[in-house]
């Protein structure tokens, strides 16, 4: 969810194999309207619009989020409500985009994100798990469904899901190595209610499969395999 594309896209069946080839790395969809004349758009076409413009959104609430560590102390609520502002709009969007495309798979991994970002693990979890069920093994929305699962504390959950990626896609397992490692360090400020030997025990996890990242890596093993 990155980058955007300028590429053209005629058709809804163009959008498909657009859609495959994009997965991966989330990005903004090709749009149809973007430097074409004025015309009737398709649902399909109106959905990657409105996708994109979850994918804003969502980049824009992701950098005030950003911005809350390293700003003033009188800064930081206005910067916290502008993050949550911009993921409300962004899940407004991507609902809107699966309405209208409900094979956009992108779009309900896009409601997952922003229901996790807005603190609804649950909600979260139900979007990513149709996204996965459109495009089963898509790395990005198991990576996005692991930290939901750390949201939830379901710790177990989320080491499948970092195995998963271990498996497939070296990049999104990082992130959530890193993720994991952060859950770990809020969990030992605040256990909210989780026993403290399981957080040791999950650290020491993660300590373990960090080695062995670093160990596959330097014997040439670390490049991601994608099936799109």
């Amino acid at each position: 969810m990155k980058r955007s594309i300028g590429a053209s896209l005629a058709v809804a069946a163009a959008l498909a194999v657009y859609q495959v080839v994009m997965a991966a790395s989330g990005s903004s969809l090709p749009s149809s309207s973007a430097g074409a004349p004025a015309k009737t758009l398709t649902p399909e076409e109106r959905a990657v619009e409105a996708y994109n413009s979850g994918i804003d959104h969502k980049d824009k609430g992701k950098k005030a989020e950003l911005q809350i560590a390293s700003a003033k102390e009188t800064d930081k609520a206005k910067l916290a409500e502008k993050s949550k502002g911009e993921f409300d709009k962004a899940l407004k969007d991507f609902k809107h985009a699966t309405e209208l495309n409900p094979n956009l798979y992108q779009a309900f991994n896009g409601m997952g994100y922003s229901y996790r970002k807005l603190g609804d693990y649950p909600k979260a979890l139900e979007n990513y798990d149709k996204a996965l069920q459109m495009a089963p093994g898509f790395p990005e929305a198991t990576e996005y469904r692991g930290e939901a699962y750390l949201g939830l504390n379901r710790v177990d959950d989320a080491k499948k899901a970092y195995l998963e990626l271990m498996a497939s896609d070296r990049a999104q397992a990082a992130l959530l190595l890193a993720a994991m490692k952060d859950w770990v360090s809020k969990r030992k400020a605040d256990p909210s209610g989780v026993d403290a030997g399981a957080v040791s025990s999950f650290e020491s996890w993660i300590a373990e499969r960090g080695e062995t990242a670093k160990l596959t890596a330097s014997m040439g093993l670390s490049g991601s395999h994608h099936t799109w």
